[in-house]
């Protein structure tokens, strides 16, 4: 059936006929329009779109064929519907091949010429909905190749490499990029199982694995160490994606392979850069502060002990996560690594002083106690000139704060409380610890339980309540300490008190 409101033309220089058609058409709900010669026709067809031309061949002047070939000319799809009182089988078969639909012959009865019409309206929206199918179905068709073609060039222009995979892990394509970084022709590849990498690439290549993960439609992300055919090591970063199409369904794996072997080379020169720059680091703050105890005449593994106590009193306060916007692993590592610097200040102290054996006067112990001022000045001359470092700010706390007590009672600034820094806190426990349980020229080493009950009669004096109640919790690890790094021989003497130098200076 035609559509509501078609639109037909009809041209016969028989008026009242043309008038006569034009009225049975529009009373099939056909719009009509009746002219009598082609001039008028041409006019109509160049001012509206019809979805049919019903017209006599014979006509005045100009004829039905040259309205036929004007529409042809100028491209306007519209069919033909011939009407002739004079048949010709020549004329019939003309118009056929040259495009016209059908054609009637006069006299008709009106049923015939309305079926007629009709049909010939709907053949023709047929074929234009099938052209316009067509014509949609050639531009996807041209866009997708259009895409394909960019895909492909993307594809192989690639630096990195990329492997294709079917649903079952078979390999379908490679790029040139994996073929160039991994020196693997792609024939020994393609059409063999992801596996297959494994044998020649990457010795620890787990495809079972990256299949499982793709099967459940998840990335797959890891670091694999590979080994060319000419014996080359060499570092990939590796992404396998599942690739879906428009519909949002899987239908292929792709595995993207980047050469990461110049980072990984640099990354590992850094380290061990770090690594020897670290062990230089620690290895001149130690000598620097042995400079310090060998002038003191101490005995042993002084050094050792304290940065050993100063690491498990740090770890047991991360344990309980006390202090833990300050207590990080790196703060435990700096600590360590710092603690021996404590005492360095004790270079610039007089011999007759920091050697004397016997009691010393008022003025001396104050000449005495300018070791932490000593010891600051040196490490914060060293970060003025070289800038801030972890070690020397750590450093300079130890240094100059190790003395401070809890109630107020210390030196050199008489802080108090949480004013004092949490390193020297730490160091305040250990050293006072040493001091106890090791022998010096001027008094007997303390037994560790001996020790222990001391230091517990200074909770919230000398010490910190928080750390002294930890460290009471782990005081047999200070036990293992002391033991494992147990003093050299000295010769033995009478216990003696230097004045205001006792076990808790």
């Amino acid at each position: 059936m035609p559509r509501k409101h078609s639109r037909v033309l009809i041209v016969d220089d028989e008026y009242y006929l043309g008038q006569m058609l034009a009225k049975a058409l529009i009373n099939e709900n056909i719009q009509a329009i009746a002219v009598t010669d082609v001039d008028s026709a041409i006019n109509w067809l160049n001012k509206q779109n019809f979805d049919l031309v019903v017209s006599d061949i014979y006509l005045p002047l100009k004829n039905g064929m040259d309205l036929f070939n004007y529409a042809k000319e100028n491209q306007l799809e519209v069919p033909f519907i011939f009407m002739t009182g004079n048949p010709n089988l020549e004329t019939a078969v003309q118009l056929l091949t040259q495009g016209g639909y059908d054609y009637i012959i006069k006299p008709f009865m009106m049923p015939e010429f309305l079926k007629k019409v009709k049909n010939v309206i709907h053949t023709h929206h047929s074929r234009k909905r099938e052209k316009k199918l067509v014509k949609d179905l050639r531009m996807l068709l041209e866009e997708r190749l259009s895409e394909l073609r960019i895909y492909e060039d993307v594809f192989e222009s690639m630096g990195d490499g990329v492997v294709i995979t079917d649903l079952e892990g078979i390999i379908v394509r490679i790029n040139h990029g994996f073929e160039r970084i991994s020196k693997v022709p792609s024939v020994q590849l393609v059409h063999q199982p992801l596996s297959i990498l494994r044998e020649h690439v990457f010795a620890g290549f787990d495809s079972e694995q990256i299949l499982n993960s793709l099967r459940n439609n998840q990335n797959w992300l890891g670091n694999l160490v590979g080994r060319r055919l000419n014996g080359e090591t060499w570092y990939a970063s590796v992404t396998f994606s599942p690739i879906h199409n428009e519909n949002g369904e899987t239908f292929a794996y792709a595995g993207l392979f980047q050469d990461v072997t110049t980072q990984r080379e640099v990354e590992q020169a850094l380290i061990d850069s770090l690594r020897k720059m670290n062990q230089a680091q620690e290895a001149i703050i130690f000598g620097l502060a042995s400079l310090a105890e060998h002038r003191d005449q101490a005995t042993g593994y002084h050094l050792e002990r304290i940065r050993s106590y100063c690491e498990v009193m740090a770890e047991a306060l991360l344990e309980r996560n006390l202090y833990p916007e300050v207590v990080t692993p790196t703060f435990i590592r700096t600590l360590y690594r710092t603690a021996p610097l404590h005492d360095i200040g004790k270079v610039g102290i007089p011999d007759y002083i920091l050697l004397k054996e016997d009691k010393l006067t008022e003025p001396e112990f104050e000449i005495m106690k300018t070791h932490t001022e000593i010891g600051y000045r040196i490490l914060n001359s060293i970060r003025e000139q070289f800038g801030e470092m972890e070690l020397l700010t750590m450093g300079t706390e130890i240094t100059l704060y190790h003395h401070e007590r809890w109630d107020g009672s210390g030196y050199p600034r008489g802080l108090k409380g949480e004013e004092i820094p949490l390193s020297a806190q730490i160091l305040a426990i250990a050293d006072v610890y040493d001091a106890l349980t090791t022998e010096r020229s001027y008094k007997q080493a303390f037994p560790h339980k001996t020790a222990v009950k001391l230091m517990k009669e200074q909770r919230g004096k000398h010490f910190s309540p928080i750390i002294l109640d930890v460290f009471l919790e782990i005081h047999r690890e200070f036990d293992r300490i002391r033991r494992e790094f147990r003093t050299r021989p000295s010769a033995k003497s009478a216990p003696k008190e230097r004045a205001g130098i006792g076990v808790m200076m």
